[in-house]
């Protein structure tokens, strides 16, 4: 009963996130911002966590929103390319500075957050070896393969091949990986996410235009269209290949483009939201040392409370985690912007 009283509340907490603050806006102009981007991303980052709970506290409300969290990451790698197009064409000068401007942002939080995970791990009473200090995400490391060839074809491709030579390379790079089959598949059909963000940011007037024009009737078919694809998913995800991998990528892009078409005319965003997305990176990194410290001092809490507790936990940690980011990346930066001048 407490479960479920948990889950139903955060399923409403959820829904809150979203419509709070949410304004009609014909005019468009608010459509990806960093305002309604940073939105979203912080309401992924909590399904995200949902997807990853331990087997012996997971529910079956957990288990339904959990099975949609991959279109999180897909979220999270289509606004990062997204962002990187944008930057690179409004400042062509700044792929000279690609390496300096983008690893810090990355490593710093993922080295800070790798020594709060072990500080709970030694406190839990759990192993630690000093090289977890360093350990990269898996997550991280997907996405500097993008950077990878993000960078690649914007510095040595013409302007007409760059932006499908990135689609089509992230694309064969997902598929690959694919079928080869090692041990760590997870995320592969998300990568595309970062193709997605490249056509998005490339063709955003074209699809903007598209909406235009009975904005309500398509966003609606849009809707039915990513409600029938997860039915089949849900049905269908366990054949190989076909299920969980090319409905998996449907699925993704019929939903996506669900909250695209509605954010042309609906801009979202609250404080709530705005500091969830802005944490969202600390908040995946650290989820799972939250996991390990509640499994070990509170083995025997039920499923609604240990979900519960471990949001809270993570968030409050990942703020810190922030913070501590910040104070050493500020100064970095202001450095470089004064070289630049």
């Amino acid at each position: 009963m407490l479960t479920a009283l948990i889950m139903a509340g955060m399923l409403l907490f959820l829904a809150v996130l979203l419509l709070t603050g949410a304004k009609y806006r014909p005019d468009g102009d608010h459509f990806f911002n960093r305002e309604n981007s940073g939105a979203m991303r912080g309401f992924w980052c909590l399904i995200v966590v949902l997807v990853h709970i331990p087997a012996a506290y997971q529910n079956r409300v957990q288990d339904m929103l959990g099975g949609f969290a991959y279109i999180g990451v897909t979220f999270f790698f289509m606004t990062s390319a997204y962002g990187l197009r944008l930057a690179a064409v409004k400042r062509p000068e700044s792929l000279g500075r690609f390496w300096r401007n983008r690893l810090p942002k990355l490593l710093v939080p993922c080295f800070l957050t790798n020594a709060i995970g072990m500080a709970l791990r030694a406190l839990c009473g759990g192993g630690i070896e000093l090289r977890m200090l360093v350990r990269i995400n898996g997550w991280v490391c997907w996405l500097l393969v993008c950077y990878l060839v993000f960078w690649l074809c914007y510095r040595f491709l013409t302007e007409a091949w760059r932006d499908w030579a990135v689609c089509g390379l992230v694309a064969v790079f997902s598929l690959t990986v694919y079928l080869m089959k090692p041990e760590t598949t997870t995320w592969c059909p998300e990568v595309l996410g970062f193709a997605w963000g490249i056509l998005l940011s490339c063709r955003l007037d074209r699809f903007r235009g598209w909406l235009s024009g009975g904005w309500a009737q398509k966003s609606a078919a849009l809707c039915l269209l990513a409600a029938c694809l997860g039915i089949a998913y849900l049905r269908w995800k366990g054949i190989p290949f076909w299920g969980d991998y090319v409905l998996k990528i449907v699925l993704g892009m019929a939903i996506l483009g669900f909250l695209l078409a509605l954010n042309t005319k609906i801009s979202i965003g609250n404080p709530v939201s705005r500091t969830l997305g802005a944490i969202s990176f600390e908040v995946y990194l650290l989820h799972g040392a939250v996991f390990f410290a509640l499994e070990s001092v509170f083995p025997e809490l039920n499923s609604g409370v240990f979900i519960l507790a471990s949001l809270l936990l993570t968030i409050l940690l990942s703020l810190a985690a922030r913070k501590l980011s910040d104070r050493i990346l500020t100064p970095f930066y202001k450095k470089q912007q004064m070289l630049q001048r």
